[in-house]
C-alpha cells in the first residue's frame, strides 16, 4: 500500500476525532456556563469543578491530536528509506508498520497496518533496521521484508 493512502486515511481519522473532540468541548463548555447557583453552594462549586476537569482533558486531548497532526504533516513523501525512520512504511510477516504517529491498529479496505512513533517499545526495536534484518519483540522474531 502506498504511503500516501496511508497517511491520508491517518489524516481522515485525526480530523474526525479533532471534530468530535471540539463538539465535545462545546457541549461541556455551554453545560458549565448554563449551570445557575443553587441553594446548596458547595454541591453547586463540586460540580463545577468536575466539569472544569472534564474540560482540561478534553483540551488536553485536542492538543495532542492536533499535535499528532502536525507531526504526520512532517512525513516525507519523497525520500528513500535504507533504513527504518520517521516517515517510512514497513512492511514485515507479521503485517505492515507506519513509523510516524503512535495510533496504534488502524483499520484499512484490505487489512489492519499499526501506526507507530519511534519512541514506541516497537518503534524502538525496529529503529535503524534493514530489509532483512529480524527483530524480536513480545516474543515474537518480526522480518522486515520491504521499507517505503
Amino acid at each position: 500500500m502506498q504511503k500516501a493512502i496511508v497517511v491520508d486515511q491517518l489524516n481522515r481519522l485525526l480530523e474526525e476525532r479533532i471534530r468530535s473532540l471540539k463538539d465535545e468541548l462545546a457541549t461541556t463548555l455551554e453545560a458549565r456556563n448554563s449551570d445557575t447557583k443553587s441553594s446548596a453552594g458547595d454541591k453547586h462549586e463540586v460540580g463545577r469543578a468536575m466539569v472544569q476537569q472534564e474540560l482540561d482533558q478534553l483540551e488536553a486531548q485536542l492538543a495532542k491530536t492536533q499535535a499528532m497532526q502536525q507531526e504526520l504533516a512532517r512525513v516525507p513523501f519523497d525520500r528513500a528509506y535504507e533504513q527504518v525512520a520517521f516517515g517510512s512504511l514497513i512492511t514485515t510477516d507479521q503485517g505492515q508498520y507506519f513509523i510516524a504517529i503512535g495510533l496504534g491498529a488502524v483499520e484499512f479496505v484490505d487489512e489492519t497496518r499499526y501506526a507507530i512513533s519511534l519512541a514506541s517499545p516497537i518503534g524502538q526495536a525496529l529503529k535503524d533496521k534493514r530489509v532483512g534484518d529480524v527483530v524480536t519483540f513480545n516474543g515474537r522474531s518480526i522480518r522486515i521484508t520491504a521499507i517505503a
